[in-house]
């Protein structure tokens, strides 16, 4: 079988192939037309997978003609994808793996500029040549160490040059062999990335953990030539990428999002913003996308894609800060990583921590998902988050399981979530950034963990955004969007920072983004508002914009005043009803009995001036008790109104007879029940000072009245009595 199938101008005699060229030049101008035009109106892309791998996929790269991708993961291999086949949804005998295969990780890819090889990468210190045709292995570069950026020059077929982990970055001429590569740098901390020129192979773009991007010389290799914007805070730089013309540079450093550089300025021309982005955990790429490189695209540790337009961005002003909103793309189920954009056919390509790759197209085909205009209806992903994962990770790929990985997704989203909540914005973590190593097994992502960041607890409020933790959870989607709103001030922070040190108020700016998401959720709760509408009303009173909603309402408030200014309001009734209503006649019932019993008491007893001292307090206790205890047996005696009157009516007649001395008597009375204890809540009487009577009748403790000796509660309902009774009643 054969790895490469020759293109048609392959076979076409001089004549034709002038012709060709001729015509090509139109066409590819028509092309970029509609691509751009497509891309200026998108608010999303179509998407499709394509599985294969049996772990997550780590490299990403196009051929030159755009006709290939390659990629590469943890399960060791080297897939050749033909992507007209993939967009075509064609699945027979592709994709084709080569046969050598890494003993380890695949960290980076790059295709020669006439397609014939392919070289790849990885933890296990190698670098391989693969042959397109036959699928092949023809060389073996071994290094110190493992092997994390690989770039082709596409000025020439020979040259090549990698980054290693062990601090150097080494150019190969093929046409020696395995000789001695030339070395450009050899620093003491891992280089991430590196990139030649497109248009000039004697330059090459570097990305240091320690020492940021720097821009090379092959002529002049005893220090850089350029040094970008070092950043005191983030130093670590992951990725370089040059746009096709090398006129602009696109650098990705961790906890920042993507800066854009003029090659020949140390000065950023800007900085893309957006709130929801981060990018901290594993070793990301960014990437130019579009005909004419407008757009930057990056991956995120929330599992979306920030596509930025450079519409507004002015190449002649340095320190720009861009913040309109961008392209997010969802789909993705966990991190991430890779990017990458064909310019033939315009797509873009991303994996990470899945098994899948995803295409993106602004063209609707056959068994694709999304849209173009409209925004995803999810966006975030929609799967539950794991909070405790193991932190050693280990995969069988002899099993060529190509299903989703739980563990794997488990242990990405565990690591997200403890980097932010350890992470803490100090200038003292400075020195110690930029220190990396691999997760707990060589068969998963590279990570990007630094030892200050991950190894201590910090303190999780240090530079909290304020308000956040009060923040209902239905505004974030999970765990790790509330994680990056509570990081919000640090990381604005630090990207404020990231823009060559020009001065911009911090707070203005987060307060300017709490005010953007404060309108979002209002906007979310008219359209709750508008949908619960529609459920009670019908689509013919649904009212279509908020506008019109607000018209409706003050024009329903209005009529409700005008009728109720026409009619006489009338005073609101009381009603009690329920167990307030049987407890309220109790009570009633009860305070009828208490009377009752008081006057036939008083009409038993002698007329007699009480002792003074303990004595007339045990009679006075003793009395009490009397008449309490007698409550309980009559109460069957005295059930309806007439009894009720009768009663009365004596102990108005008694009232009259002996009035002169029971004035004498009732106010020695109110002294000795005035000691008795009490609570706010109830009368209290009994055999022992500090004893209280749970059945006695209930009172204030403040505004009390004493009717005929006894102690009446104010806050309870009163009842209306004789005249006769009234006129005895004790004023104090």
């Amino acid at each position: 079988m054969s790895y490469l199938r020759q293109g048609p101008a392959a076979s076409l005699n001089l004549d034709h192939a002038l012709r060709y060229r001729e015509l090509d030049h139109p066409r590819s101008n028509l092309e970029a037309g509609i691509f751009r035009q497509r891309l200026h109106a998108a608010e999303n892309l179509y998407q499709r997978n394509l599985m294969a791998h049996y772990g997550c996929v780590n490299a990403l790269e196009f051929s030159p003609g755009g006709e290939y991708l390659a990629s590469g993961g943890d399960d060791k291999r080297v897939l050749l994808w033909n992507v007209d086949q993939a967009l075509g949804n064609v699945t027979e005998d592709f994709p084709a793996a080569m046969y050598g295969e890494h003993a380890s990780n695949i960290f980076c890819l790059g295709f020669d500029t006439l397609s014939k090889y392919v070289f790849s990468g990885g933890n296990d210190d190698l670098v391989i040549q693969h042959d397109l045709c036959t699928g092949k292995n023809l060389n073996y570069f071994s290094h110190d160490g493992p092997v994390y950026g690989l770039s082709v020059d596409r000025t020439s077929t020979n040259l090549f040059s990698v980054a290693t982990e062990h601090g150097e970055i080494l150019v190969y001429d093929m046409r020696v062999g395995k000789t001695e590569p030339f070395i450009v740098a050899n620093f003491r901390t891992p280089f991430n990335a590196v990139e030649f020129h497109p248009l000039n192979g004697n330059y090459l773009a570097t990305a240091n953990a320690r020492r940021g991007a720097q821009l090379w010389d092959m002529r002049n290799n005893t220090q850089p030539f350029r040094q970008y914007n070092y950043i005191t805070e983030s130093p670590s730089c992951m990725s370089v990428r040059f746009n096709c013309n090398g006129s602009l540079l696109l650098t990705l450093h961790r906890r920042l999002p993507p800066i854009l550089y003029n090659p020949s300025s140390s000065d950023p021309l800007c900085s893309f913003y957006h709130d929801e982005y981060f990018n901290s955990c594993t070793m990301k790429s960014c990437t130019f996308a579009g005909p004419h490189d407008e757009l930057v695209v990056s991956g995120s540790d929330n599992f979306n894609m920030f596509m930025w337009r450079l519409d507004g961005v002015n190449l002649e002003k340095k320190n720009q800060w861009i913040d309109t909103s961008p392209v997010i793309l969802t789909g993705h189920r966990s991190i991430v990583n890779q990017v990458r954009y064909n310019r033939q056919r315009c797509l873009l390509a991303s994996s990470g921590v899945e098994k899948i790759i995803k295409f993106w197209s602004p063209f609707a085909q056959q068994g694709w998902e999304g849209a173009l205009t409209e925004p995803s209806d999810t966006p975030h992903c929609t799967r539950p988050l794991h909070r405790n994962a193991t932190d050693h990770v280990s995969q069988d790929f002899s099993m060529r399981n190509m299903e989703e990985d739980q563990v794997m997704l488990a242990f990405f989203d565990t690591l997200v979530q403890r980097e932010l909540e350890t992470w803490t914005n100090n200038s003292s973590n400075a020195n110690a950034m930029g220190q990396q190593t691999t997760t707990a097994s060589d068969s998963s992502s590279r990570t990007s963990t630094e030892h200050s960041g991950s190894s201590t607890q910090s303190d999780e409020s240090d530079g909290d955004t304020p308000n956040v933790s009060e923040l209902s959870w239905q505004t974030h989607p999970n765990r790790i969007f509330y994680l990056i709103a509570k990081k919000r001030r640090a990381l604005l922070q630090l990207a404020v920072k990231g823009t060559g040190g020009q001065h911009r108020n911090v707070e203005q700016l987060l307060a300017r983004l709490l005010g953007e998401q404060r309108q979002v959720a209002t906007q979310a709760r008219i359209s709750e508002w508008l949908e619960e509408t529609h459920r009670l009303f019908g689509d013919d009173e649904l009212p279509t914009t908020s506008a019109e909603a607000a018209s409706r309402e003050r024009l329903r408030r209005e009529s409700i005043s005008q009728a109720t200014s026409r009619s006489p309001r009338k005073p609101p009734e009381l009603r009690m009803i329920g167990s307030l209503q049987a407890n309220f006649e109790q009570l009633e019932r009860k305070r009828k009995l208490m009377r009752l019993r008081f006057a036939a008491i008083k009409r038993r007893r002698k007329v007699r001036r009480p002792r003074r001292g303990r004595q007339e307090n045990d009679n006075a206790l003793s009395y009490d008790t009397e008449w309490l205890d007698d409550d309980d047996d009559d109460d069957d005696e005295i059930d309806n109104d007439n009894e009720v009157e009768i009663n009365h009516e004596n102990m108005g007649e008694d009232n009259n007879t002996n009035s002169s001395s029971d004035d004498t008597s009732n106010t020695s009375m109110e002294a000795q029940l005035s000691q008795a204890p009490s609570t706010s809540n109830s009368l209290q009487f009994g055999l022992e000072p500090n004893e209280a009577n749970n059945n006695s009748p209930p009172a204030a403790a403040t505004s009390n009245k004493k009717r005929n000796g006894l102690m009446t509660g104010a806050c309870y309902p009163e009842t209306t009595t004789s005249s006769n009774s009234s006129s005895n009643q004790t004023n104090i």
